[in-house]
């Protein structure tokens, strides 16, 4: 579950993205369409029906309501000249009174001179005009000629020159009396609108869609959206397609873990470090190859992305079959987003032909780097195994190129670049993170054990100080499980680390122990058996708890209680059991657990094997062969290798490589006969060749020259 959600989140969203594009930015290049596409563009038919309903001349209606406010304001302005006229001041301010009303020089001279009887004349007569023409429809057209029209409608009883001032007052007066009807205006547009056809947009495959510094419109946007280049907000078949390609690489992941159970997996902090290191790839592809894809000028920097590096990492720490199913999913989920992500500047999604590049480079080259670092104890194989991988690729790549038909000479240069970086990198990113992996997830590493296995690693020279026996036997059982265990095809590096700190617990009392008393004094023969068992056992509590303060690996630590397994401290027991034949066999047991891995078995039968023949008067190889089975057979029988995985051929391998080891160490040696009288006496007379240095010299020459 924690797998598939982190592929979820690697993953999504799979489809083309919405990209931070806006009408009025400036495109950084030239966007081709990447196939045919034929749309109705809302857009243009928006444009299209604004234009008819714009065409559409405004509904107008009589308002009577124009002609009553215009006779109020005639009436306000009738009045004020009546208020001008009736003011006790001189002419000339009230002729400038009567100039704000933009009446004319003569008009203002004729207003001042009139009597009131014929100012209120001309008052009304100019009010009924107006009235007159203000009660007929008048749209903005017909305003200037309702004005012109005015003299002719004046009382010829008049004056000229009060004529002339009634035309003056209702002129300014006269407007249209006609207002848009809104809902028969919109009515009408609305008609128009509906009568534009959608307006269909065609875009061919090749066809520019945005030219490089143009500005972005929203046909542009449109466009992109209908040739798959710009998708909508985030949609529920997105997040259901992330979660089945999540859920199908993870699914397969587990069912090989669970069919397979792959021995380099045996923890949860092994399983979280493969869904990281998993996970992380296709998370940093995902945010890559959109920049990169599938742009011809920058296509191929798609493989200088170190996708390598994770299986390359898993089959350094973990196991190299868990490393090749990875590099597989790896493979495929990232040719999945390299082939449905377009990139940032919204160039089309990649075809197949660089689907499949993506898939064979990120998926098949890394097998190569896979196999180079299985168990590599060396930096520098780790760059061999990049180098590999470079060169894989880039066979891969030529493969490909040659079954493309639009294939150039110019990308040959490009394919070895790419290659060479992206195989490289991935070698020396996975160096140098395999340390800081392994100790941040608890995975024994190469180096480790590399340091570990050094004579002068402390807990080693302390053994060698302090329990020199213990130490030498460690050294002899090292030697017979390390070839055993590479003829088996366990890890021998681990095995010899695990056989040198197996009995590291004896140094708290390294007397206790057989191989360590130099005389013929045992401790034990002052003991109860019970006793000697107790602190015989002693030494697998003292072992895990040096262990623990030396913080020595848990794959390395498994080696202490794991050697025993929960045999009984057999020589005590025996010896109990003949005074108390009911005597309780647990207090004489080791409190284990049984091997649980192929190299603690082998530990365990390598101890027992040494013990054994060391032990044993006879060392004929005859004798060690018998002894060598006879261990197996016993140690099969008790049920210690159940849980080891160790299979008949490995116990076959096993044996013979044992009694091979055991009869070169034990091998027969030619009895030299007595030295002769003659060579008694050179030996005698012999002289050295060089004195030693202290006495060097003519004094010492003479002395040994005598």
């Amino acid at each position: 579950m924690a797998l598939t959600a982190v592929l979820m989140i690697a993953l999504f969203p799979v489809f083309p993205r919405q990209f931070n594009i806006h009408v009025g930015d400036t495109a950084a290049r030239t966007v081709k369409a990447p196939r045919s596409v034929s749309f109705e563009s809302a857009t243009l038919t928006r444009q299209k029906r604004d234009e008819a309903a714009k065409a559409v001349p405004p509904s107008l209606v009589f308002d009577a309501s124009v002609r009553s406010k215009q006779l109020a304001q005639y009436d306000k302005v009738a009045a004020q000249v009546t208020q001008i006229r009736a003011q006790n001041t001189d002419a000339e301010r009230k002729r400038d009174g009567l100039a704000a009303l933009e009446l004319s020089r003569r008009s203002t001279d004729t207003t001042l001179a009139m009597l009131d009887d014929r100012w209120q004349a001309v008052a009304a007569e100019g009010r009924r005009v107006l009235n007159q023409q203000l009660s007929v429809s008048l749209d903005d057209g017909a305003v200037a000629g309702a004005k012109d029209s005015v003299d002719s409608l004046i009382t010829p009883d008049f004056v000229a020159d009060e004529a002339l001032l009634t035309a003056e007052l209702v002129r300014p007066l006269i407007i249209a009396t006609q207002a848009i009807d809104e809902p028969r205006t919109e009515q009408a547009r609305e008609a128009a609108r509906a009568a534009v056809s959608p307006q269909r947009v065609n875009v061919e495959k090749g066809d520019v869609i945005l030219s490089a510094e143009s500005r972005v419109d929203e046909v542009a946007i449109e466009k992109l959206r209908a040739a798959g280049l710009v998708s909508n907000p985030v949609e529920w078949r997105n997040v259901v397609a992330a979660a089945i390609v999540a859920a199908v690489a993870a699914a397969a992941v587990a069912a090989y873990l669970f069919v397979m159970q792959p021995r380099g997996i045996s923890s949860e902090r092994h399983l979280i470090a493969l869904a990281v290191v998993a996970a992380l790839p296709v998370l940093v592809a995902k945010f890559y190859l959109p920049l990169v894809l599938p742009d011809e000028q920058r296509y191929f920097l798609a493989f200088i992305l170190p996708i390598a590096t994770a299986p390359i990492l898993i089959a350094a720490l973990l196991e190299t079959d868990v490393a090749v199913v990875l590099a597989g999913v790896i493979g495929v989920l990232a040719a999945f987003i390299g082939g449905f992500l377009p990139n940032i500047s919204l160039v089309a999604s990649v075809g197949p032909l660089d689907t499949l590049r993506l898939m064979l480079v990120y998926g098949v080259a890394p097998l190569t780097g896979i196999f180079l670092v299985h168990r590599a104890d060396r930096l520098n194989r780790y760059l061999t195994a990049g180098i590999a991988v470079s060169a894989t690729s880039f066979a891969l790549l030529l493969a490909t190129w040659f079954i493309d038909a639009d294939r150039q000479t110019a990308d040959l240069g490009w394919m070895a670049f790419a290659s060479g970086v992206g195989g490289v990198s991935a070698g020396v990113l996975a160096a140098g993170a395999f340390v800081t992996v392994g100790v941040l997830f608890g995975v024994t590493t190469r180096v480790q054990l590399m340091e570990l296995s050094q004579l002068n690693a402390p807990l080693m020279h302390r053994l060698q100080d302090e329990a020199p026996g213990t130490f030498h036997h460690s050294i002899i059982v090292g030697n017979l499980a390390e070839r055993a265990a590479d003829l088996i095809g366990a890890d021998p590096l681990l095995t010899r680390v695990g056989c040198y700190y197996h009995d590291i617990g004896k140094v708290l009392q390294p007397g206790m122990y057989i191989e360590n008393i130099q005389n013929n004094e045992s401790p034990h023969d002052s003991m109860s058996p019970a006793e000697s068992a107790d602190v015989i056992q002693q030494h697998v509590r003292g072992g895990m708890e040096l262990a623990r303060r030396a913080r020595l690996p848990a794959r390395v630590t498994a080696f202490i209680p794991e050697h025993h397994g929960t045999r009984l401290v057999a020589y005590f027991y025996r010896k109990a059991a003949e005074a108390d034949p009911g005597i309780d066999p647990a207090l004489f047991q080791y409190p284990g657990p049984r091997p649980q891995s192929r190299e603690t078995a082998l530990v365990m039968l390598a101890d027992s094997t040494e013990a054994v023949v060391r032990a044993s008067e006879d060392r004929s190889p005859e004798r060690i062969n018998q002894l060598v089975e006879e261990v197996l057979a016993e140690r099969i029988a008790e049920g210690q290798l159940d849980e080891s995985d160790l299979t008949l051929r490995d116990l076959r391998t096993i044996a013979d490589s044992f009694k091979s080891t055991m009869r070169a160490v034990y091998h027969p040696r030619v009895q030299y006969p007595e030295p002769t009288e003659m060579e008694t006496r050179r030996r005698v007379l012999r002289l050295p060749l060089r004195p030693p240095a202290a006495e060097r010299g003519n004094s010492g020459r003479r002395k040994y020259e005598r």
